[in-house]
């Protein structure tokens, strides 16, 4: 895989601060302080997994050890998934930050996994004028917040905290905002039904500005990606607000419908040095971030080619060809691009060019499969990954 883009790494000041404390937590140094809190990722992992609850999660950030685990191992992932998010709506689908100072409400913000890597990620892209609004049910998690966000944005920003529910509007502070982000709370809302949920959106679009983004994003599990995949289509399908992500239009998702496959994404990315430390022991796959997103705006951005293709799996070497499923118009298409004359190194090559959420194009006709005779006819419009 070619080198990461500083867009999709997670920051150092960031990986340093949850270090400090931890060090604080356990009063160990080091590998030590590591080693102290792994059966506490391993609480965590489990709690998100195989032990979800059925109905309400409970307040981790309350115990440091957990908060710990959360900051070294968890919420690094969720501030790349972040990131990798935005790189597609502000690169492939060029949406623009509107005002200044940019007004961010992050909802169910936790310590700060999504609300602050969005404040980071624009203010790597020149916005010098934030300000970040916090809203979460934990006092702690807001509490733990303030110090992680000083560390990484530095002071020059505006950081308000509010106890509410992410899905009660009634407990937000008031708008209107350029940036609603809801990271990994949807699937902590179960008893919410699906008018619930429209509600929901239509409550953020009543905070927001008229050019002002909504970004969703949840774990990318079969059962959290089909439900927040059910949301964004009846909200495209209803016109509520215009979608802009993952998706390239507004037709309805026809991996929703074969009820087999899920939309999500997979992206490679930097794993910092303590969340590998404490894999060792742990054993989990950490060689890419996956996720699910949703991504909606009224704002005016260029519509892309009427050719363009999303690739909704994985990339497939396979003898003499590479293989890969995209979505056209709402339905899936079926890539085979011949390599012959290709080295197996060329074709490692080609292969690590583009990968799942990317977007690609071809000058053949809309079908349910095409064969390309050689690589020079496939066209990347847009990958994550910077080319070497």
């Amino acid at each position: 895989m070619s080198e990461t883009n500083p867009l999709n790494q997670y920051p150092e000041v960031a990986e340093d601060y949850w270090i400090n404390f931890v060090q604080q937590t356990t009063g160990m140094n080091g590998e030590e302080a590591l080693e102290k809190i792994t059966p506490s990722v391993a609480r965590l992992s489990d709690l998100f997994t195989i032990d979800r609850p059925d109905k309400k999660f409970p307040d981790y950030f309350a115990d440091n050890e957990l908060l710990s685990a959360y900051g070294l191992f968890f919420l690094p992932q969720s501030f790349v998934r972040t990131s990798y998010a935005l790189r597609f709506i502000t690169e492939a689908r060029q949406w623009k930050a509107p005002s200044h100072p940019l007004r961010i409400l992050d909802l169910g913000s936790g310590p700060g996994s999504c609300g602050v890597a969005c404040a980071h990620y624009f203010k790597q892209l020149g916005v010098t004028e934030l300000e970040l609004n916090a809203l979460d049910h934990s006092a702690t998690a807001l509490a733990a917040l303030e110090p992680f966000a000083e560390a990484v944005l530095g002071n020059k920003y505006d950081l308000k905290t509010r106890i509410g529910d992410a899905h009660r509007a009634d407990t937000w502070p008031a708008g209107p905002f350029d940036i609603i982000i809801a990271g990994f709370v949807l699937n902590e809302m179960k008893s919410l039904g699906q008018p619930a949920l429209i509600q929901w959106i239509e409550s953020m679009k009543d905070r927001l500005t008229p050019d002002g983004l909504i970004l969703i994003l949840e774990p990318a599990l079969k059962v959290t990606s089909q439900r927040l995949q059910k949301l964004s289509d009846q909200v495209a399908a209803e016109e509520i607000i215009s979608r802009i992500g993952p998706e390239l239009d507004a037709h309805p998702c026809p991996q929703l419908a074969d009820g087999v496959h899920w939309s999500h994404e997979v992206r490679y990315w930097q794993v910092p040095s303590t969340t590998e430390f404490i894999n060792r022991k742990l054993h989990r796959d950490l060689r890419d971030v996956r996720f699910t997103f949703a991504a909606f705006s009224n704002q005016k951005i260029p519509r892309l080619d009427s050719s363009a293709i999303r690739i909704v799996s994985d990339i497939q070497i396979i003898k003499g060809l590479i293989r890969f499923i995209g979505v056209q118009h709402g339905q899936l298409q079926t890539v085979e691009v011949s390599t012959r004359g290709l080295s197996k190194h060329d074709v490692k090559i080609l292969a690590s060019k583009f990968e799942r959420g990317d977007i690609v194009s071809h000058s053949q006709p809309p079908a349910a499969k095409v064969r390309l005779l050689n690589s020079a006819d496939l066209k990347i419009v847009w990958a994550a990954q910077p080319t070497k």
